[in-house]
């Protein structure tokens, strides 16, 4: 008398089943990453900067006494901020942008902070209205070039 279940793999043998749903387990996450990493970089313009960007860098000195240094990338909310200081007498002649990201329009603030921090030679000025986090991540990217600078 032949066995009988309502299952129909019981008793059947599996012919190279496990091989094929460990390939297809293993394209499934390979996948998986790539779409996380496509997804990271698409929402995330920065995101290979923060891992392969810029560091901070030893002050220079040029014969004249102008010295410059570029501070910590300060990572926020909004995008990454690290900044290029150059001082010359003790007074901040010029501030570069090394990344400046920023979304929805805040990176417009960056010029507005450039110029309030030449002219008050450091990071003691107030906020630009409406880009709160951006200055609070733009005066930490400035007084982490300033202290590199010394």
């Amino acid at each position: 008398m032949p066995l009988q279940s309502s299952n129909l793999y019981t008793f059947q043998k599996p012919v190279g089943g496990k091989r094929k749903y460990l390939a297809s387990t293993i394209a499934l996450a390979l996948l998986s990453i790539v779409g996380a990493v496509g997804i990271d970089l698409a929402l995330n313009p920065n995101a290979l900067t923060i891992l392969f960007g810029s560091s901070p860098s030893s002050p220079t000195t040029n014969p004249n006494g102008t010295k410059s240094a570029t501070g910590n990338a300060i990572d926020y909310r909004y995008g990454t901020v690290q900044l290029k200081v150059t001082k010359t007498a003790g007074k901040i002649d010029s501030i570069d942008l090394v990344q400046a990201g920023a979304t929805a329009g805040r990176d417009q603030a960056f010029s507005m902070l450039v110029d309030a921090a030449v002219k008050a030679n450091g990071s003691s000025f107030g906020n630009v209205g409406g880009a709160t986090y951006t200055t609070d991540a733009f005066k930490q990217a400035l007084d982490s070039a300033l202290s590199t600078l010394g």
